[in-house]
């Protein structure tokens, strides 16, 4: 059986992940579009078929994994800045498809600029998918209707691609910045969505619920390492005290 050691270090093993997930959600607060990660604990069943398989010996000394750190891809709030390259989604399985080294990524962050080439661009000059290529403009003050067609002096000249995905969750691997990278195709037009000129996706992090959190695991995590440290002294009592006879 696992000792009060063991379990002391378990507690805090996952308790510094959360820990860890949590601050990074703090840190993004203010970053546009930024989806918040969240703590997800595996089936007790499962984590044993996948540890100990059927007919295996059982070493109750091994820690099981536990923890991991999906993604919230639910919607943040939309702020206006008045930027007519800026644009936000109101969809939450939507996503926009930029041009990326080894193929297509997606964000959500829509704040887009015009590059050398009079490309839309991201802010790290990846270009902006349209649904006949690259976007290219004569100016910076398009009109981007909510279909997510663009125009310039009236007349349409592209149209953003806006792919959607059934399990963002499942289906996207984030790669920082904003980007994700997915493991399968997506789907134009598959749900319901609106393109918001001028405006921009917030994060959907709440900063109190998160900062809360923050101190309810410290104060845990010095429980769990007092607990330790006190087993730890015990052991070292009862030690001196047999080397005694």
């Amino acid at each position: 059986m696992p000792s009060a050691i063991d379990i002391a270090a378990r507690v805090m093993a996952d308790d510094m992940f959360r820990l860890n997930v949590t601050s990074q959600n703090l840190a993004n607060a203010t970053t546009t579009a930024y989806k918040k990660e969240l703590v997800a604990a595996r089936p007790f069943a499962t984590q044993l078929e996948a540890s100990y398989p059927a007919g295996s010996a059982v070493d109750y000394a091994v820690p099981l994994p536990a923890l991991g750190a999906v993604t919230d891809f639910r919607q943040g709030a939309l702020s206006g800045t008045g930027n007519p390259l800026d644009v936000a989604l109101e969809s939450a399985s939507g996503f926009f498809e930029v041009g990326g080294a080894e193929g297509p990524l997606y964000t959500r962050a829509g704040s887009f600029r015009l590059d050398s080439r009079a490309r839309l661009v991201t802010p790290d000059g990846l270009p902006v998918s349209g649904l006949g290529g690259d976007i290219v403009l004569t100016g910076a003050q398009p009109t981007i209707d909510q279909q997510g067609r663009v125009f310039e002096n009236g007349k349409q000249v592209a149209e953003l691609k806006i792919v959607h995905f059934a399990d963002p969750a499942r289906a996207l691997e984030p790669l920082g910045g904003g980007l994700y990278r997915a493991a399968g195709a997506g789907q134009l037009g598959a749900e319901p969505f609106e393109v918001r000129q001028g405006f921009l996706e917030s994060s959907n992090v709440s900063s109190l619920p998160e900062m809360v959190r923050v101190m309810e695991l410290v104060r845990r995590f010095e429980s769990a390492q007092r607990i330790a440290q006190g087993y730890d002294g015990m052991l070292g009592t009862a030690i001196q005290k047999l080397g005694e006879f």
